[in-house]
């Protein structure tokens, strides 16, 4: 039987060889092959595949020398490039002798220095001067990429056709390629076309290229993919490096912390513990308690490092240019993420995660910034007023790195021009004025606390970080906030306190139908699928946005006979600054809290960072101040 069960596999193999070769236009041979000439052949046919996986062609650097494209190796094994070519429809490239490993891409740019410059790492190779000694050139003209389209086409060693980009208004008839062009992702001003990296769509879990169509498809600006597209990159992010889901099973001590009830407690503990390094980013920073506080620890000797958006929604108050002169007169360092200095643009949209990592051993993700609104530091035995926040805190190693290395890796200025330090005589950035006096009101009364003090757990706990511009809009299979909402069905529960969540995303004339805001959705589908969902939005700062998307779920809720229900809310008296998020699903409690609006900028262009946690106590904990939150609004249970 061996000889007819090899024979009969062998057979097939080389009728499935003939039919491959058919379908790519090759000849098939007049005599068919026995069945051994083809069987050991295929066991070693895996060759070595290349792809074009990225184009950078409307730099925002003057004279765009930093344009640059990306291969990358799909193949199982390393690929010498020699003899391929790259061109721009008129001039062609060709590599010199150079190895690229198998799952790994390069980027080879028109000049190196100018490159590394602006994505904050050198090139792998770059062609059209010789900028960097130790950076390999290319052989042939510079590539020219036009601004308003084109196509980038790689050549195999045989001068064949091994990939093709066409992009913006280039020659949709060519050949490799199939459809529209692929363009920037620019619904609005806030999503600028000009500086965009286009890139392809890759498996969240291995960051390796998806299946190739030859399409617009394959691109990660798609704008028919409401979650693998609509997507933008621009240089210096580290999608490479942080674009992957971050679940882990963790174990330790986990704080939860609310707001204004006991935040500033909790806040001040953590950094008056810090021994050796307090690492703490923030959208502002205006609170003169926790200033000093810092200071003092810089004195004596503790590493302080702050990383501050520049130019935050109605610029840098004075009161945030004496806190920043304080912690920096004691030795520790204020930075800004600008766009106005260095000749740089910066990196995201805004800096607004707000987050502390105390010594490596302690991380607190935060809703609020560390102003006195968010934060106040009065007596609370005759109540308070404040903004309505969250924040968890947790003592688990991996949680810890990944945050630092998120945090170092944002402020590092050796490779960022967009980073600057604060200085006195700076006009922007600087001192305050002469003979000003901060102001130290803080709190109040009228508001009666939920919770005087902290929640604190220990034991196991899992554990998922979710951060912008790389992870907030996972697909829901894998994971992230919108695969947390996707757990809740019939008979759970999903609470949303938000400081708000827009209707739809995309430009002025969109609509929920044109361009839905996907958490919405996912809000939505779980209510469609029996679950309860509550929704509480912001009255304090709204300008009428809130109240038009609790007016349009409520409408929705009431067509589709949904337990779906939302409410505008100013639960502490300042605001409902919050951004939680928590499920009740399958006897099991899940929560969210962090930094992201429910903004498409948030979700896509700024810098943002939440912490999800699958801790029972700490949902029903956030729970019963939501209920509370929901009951004082005018809801009911």
């Amino acid at each position: 039987m061996r000889p007819l069960k090899t024979l009969l596999i062998g057979g097939l193999l080389a009728f499935l060889l003939l039919a491959a070769a058919g379908s790519g236009g090759a000849t098939p041979p007049s005599q068919p092959a026995s069945p051994f000439t083809v069987f050991l052949p295929l066991l070693a046919m895996e060759q070595p595949r290349i792809r074009l996986a990225a184009l950078y062609y409307d730099s925002e650097t003057s004279g765009e020398a930093d344009e640059a494209f990306r291969l990358w190796n799909v193949g199982g094994a390393a690929l010498d490039l020699a003899g391929y070519g790259v061109g721009d429809g008129q001039r062609v490239v060709t590599f010199p002798s150079l190895t690229l490993a198998p799952g790994a891409g390069l980027w080879c740019t028109g000049n190196a220095v100018v490159f590394a410059r602006s994505f904050g790492f050198s090139p792998d190779c770059e062609y059209g001067v010789d900028s960097d000694p130790q950076t390999p050139n290319l052989n042939g003209p510079a590539l020219r990429f036009g601004n308003n389209g084109g196509q980038v086409v790689l050549f195999n060693r045989a001068g064949g056709l091994a990939d093709v980009l066409v992009y913006e208004g280039g020659a949709a008839a060519q050949p490799g390629w199939q459809g529209p062009a692929v363009d920037p992702y620019a619904p609005s001003n806030t999503f600028p076309a000009e500086g965009q990296i286009l890139y392809r769509k890759f498996d969240w879990r291995t960051g390796q290229p998806l299946a190739d169509s030859d399409r617009r498809a394959d691109w990660a600006q798609d704008p028919t993919d409401l979650y693998n597209g609509q997507r933008v990159q621009y240089p210096g992010w580290d999608l490479d490096r942080f674009a992957r889901p971050t679940t882990i099973s963790a174990s330790g001590v986990l704080t939860a912390a609310l707001g204004p009830d006991n935040l500033y407690a909790v806040v001040s503990q953590s950094l008056a513990g810090a021994q050796q390094s307090i690492r703490l980013a923030s959208f502002t920073f205006e609170h003169v308690a926790l200033a000093e506080l810092l200071a003092s620890q810089a004195r004596r000797g503790v590493a302080v490092s702050i990383l501050l958006e520049g130019a935050p929604a109605g610029g840098i108050s004075d009161q945030q240019r004496y806190v920043s002169q304080l912690i920096e007169a004691a030795g520790g360092q204020v930075w800004f993420m600008v766009n106005d200095r260095n000749d740089a643009k910066d990196r995201y949209s805004n800096q607004h995660a707000k987050y502390i990592i105390v010594d490596e051993r302690l991380l607190l993700v935060s809703s609020e910034n560390f102003n006195p609104d968010s934060m106040p530091d009065d007596d609370k035995g005759d109540g308070t007023l404040g903004r309505r926040g969250a924040a968890l805190v947790t003592d688990n190693p991996a949680l810890i790195a990944h945050a630092r290395d998120l945090f170092d890796a944002d402020l590092d200025p050796l490779h960022h021009a967009d980073l600057f330090r604060w200085r006195a005589e700076d006009p922007r950035y600087g001192a305050p004025p002469a003979g000003f006096i901060p102001s130290t009101a803080s709190g109040g009364s009228g508001y009666q606390l939920v919770h005087p003090l902290p929640l604190r757990v220990a034991g196991p706990f899992a554990a998922e970080f979710v951060q912008s511009p790389e992870t907030s809009l996972l697909p829901p299979e894998e994971g992230g906030l919108l695969g947390m909402v996707g757990r809740a069905g019939p008979g759970d529960r999903v609470l949303v306190q938000q400081l708000y969540e827009r209707v739809s995303w995309g430009g002025a004339a969109a609509t929920p139908e044109t361009a839905p805001n996907p958490r919405l959705l996912a809000y939505i589908a779980a209510a469609r699928r029996g679950a309860t969902v509550r929704i509480m939005l912001d009255s304090f700062f709204d300008p009428g946005a809130n109240s038009q998307t609790v007016a349009w779920l409520n409408l929705l809720a009431q067509a589709e006979q949904l337990d779906l229900a939302a409410r505008l809310a100013n639960p502490a008296g300042r605001g409902l600054h919050n951004k939680m998020v928590l499920v009740q699903a399958g006897g099991r409690g899940w929560t969210h809290v962090g930094s992201l609006n429910g903004s498409e900028a948030s979700a896509k262009i700024n810098r943002e960072l939440a912490l999800q946690v699958q801790s029972d106590a700490v949902t029903d904990y956030l729970a019963t101040s939501f209920w509370q939150d929901w009951l004082l609004a005018g809801g009911s249970r």
